[in-house]
């Protein structure tokens, strides 16, 4: 959530990545998110999320994870309007963690990552890696205080999909990228990377 004085407002951009690039070894101590849809539909979206230190084994699965209390864990629930621009209506309060990781283990359409937080330039980046379905999606994502004008572009970034809605959380709980990675890489080579044109100069590391 942004803490801008734009109020409930987050300013992201958003990039699909081939794999987990190697500075995402910069961050020894990733976390863990495990989010939970309860609506979704038209960009809005309800959600639930419980974030911790990712512990280093994660192949005793999601659930085994969000029944072991944890004492760095944080829980959340946030409102989300449509994206426009780079730009979100997103309204976060906090959750009792224990509550919203019950809450989590129960719903029907979760998203489960681990996030890498590395400093490149002038922003901070976080590196999506997804689990389960939704495997093996990498995101990167920028945010700042304000609209993200004038980036410069990782090289691992190899299309840029905020205005897409396939590469929302939401639309992954429902639809895992799993299912559908072959026809978008497909997608990818036939027509090429896009980047968002209307938001300043985009400049690219080689």
């Amino acid at each position: 959530m942004s803490d801008s004085d734009f109020g409930d407002f987050e300013f992201e951009r958003k990039f699909f990545v081939p794999e987990l690039p190697a500075v995402a070894a910069a961050d020894p101590t990733p976390n863990l998110i495990v989010q939970a849809y309860l609506f979704a539909a038209d960009g809005y979206a309800v959600r639930i999320r419980v974030q911790r230190r990712a512990p280093e084994d994660l192949s005793v699965g999601i659930d085994a994870v969000l029944a072991q209390p944890h004492d760095e864990s944080i829980g959340t629930m946030t409102a989300k309007g449509p994206a426009v621009g780079g730009t979100r209506y997103e309204a976060e309060r906090q959750l009792d963690p224990l509550v919203a990781a019950e809450i989590v283990r129960r719903a029907d359409h979760v998203v489960a990552k681990v996030r890498y937080s590395v400093w490149l330039g002038e922003d901070g980046w976080v590196l999506d890696r997804f689990l389960d379905a939704n495997a093996p999606l990498v995101l990167a994502e920028v945010e700042r205080g304000g609209p993200v004008v004038d980036l410069t572009i990782p090289a691992f970034c190899v299309s840029e999909v905020s205005e897409d809605d396939r590469f929302r959380n939401e639309f992954l709980a429902f639809h895992p990228f799993g299912a559908w990675a072959d026809a978008y890489r497909g997608e990818l080579a036939a027509q090429g990377p896009r980047f968002l044109d209307s938001l300043g100069d985009n400049r690219f590391e080689c």
